[in-house]
């Protein structure tokens, strides 16, 4: 019996949570301010940074492979974000990071793509720190700062929440070829089975990472 390694390892499952989607976020951003990403992906020495920091904060632990499972869900997530923004009959609402559109495109859009709806009319948390973790953006002002300076600032009511609807269930990595398992998602509410009209702008949400 392989006990031993099953508790280091966390057991076979290593959860990601969406804090340390946060942190993952935020020390990324931080990494790219500081040079380590000289193209469109970061240097090794940044994962296993992100790794190093959420063993240690989480108590569990970390491989920077599962960093970098996550960031090709990310990468996923950004395109379709800016698919939906160039499509006809949507717009964007700078200040909010929010995706909008009438109840009529929405309904049609939803129709034809039900994951859609996490990414319209409601804010996308986290969008400056995606913009420069997977898109193109570069590291300036606030990034440049460390994750400790950004854990240390007050909230001024603006920042984003996780929704806890989105915490992923656990993937399973097996060895060097690990295949993220697929999403449980059955703490999403019925009514997200049909397609709804537009939230308000209050709606606050950190957009599917789990497809």
């Amino acid at each position: 019996m392989s006990k031993g390694k099953d508790k280091v390892g966390g057991s076979k499952q290593f959860r990601w949570l969406l804090p340390m989607h946060e942190m993952m976020l935020k020390i990324l951003a931080e990494e790219a301010g500081k040079g380590n990403k000289p193209s469109s992906t970061f240097r090794a020495g940044s994962f296993a940074l992100v790794a190093k920091e959420i063993t240690a904060q989480f108590g569990v632990e970390c491989h920077p492979s599962y960093v970098d499972n996550r960031m090709r869900t990310l990468r996923t997530m950004w395109s379709t974000i800016q698919t939906l923004r160039k499509k006809s009959g949507f717009g964007w609402d700078d200040n909010l990071k929010m995706i909008t559109c009438d109840a009529k495109t929405y309904q049609e859009e939803v129709m034809a793509h039900r994951k859609h709806a996490d990414y319209l009319n409601k804010k996308i948390d986290f969008y400056d720190e995606l913009a420069i973790v997977v898109g193109k953006d570069t590291a300036t002002g606030g990034f440049s700062k460390s994750y400790v300076d950004l854990e240390n600032e007050p909230d001024n009511g603006d920042s984003a929440e996780f929704v806890a609807d989105n915490v992923e269930e656990g993937e399973v990595e097996k060895g060097k070829n690990a295949v993220e398992s697929s999403t449980t998602r059955s703490g999403i509410s019925k009514s997200r089975k049909r397609a709804r009209a537009p939230s308000t702008a209050d709606d606050s949400v950190l957009t599917d990472l789990f497809d």
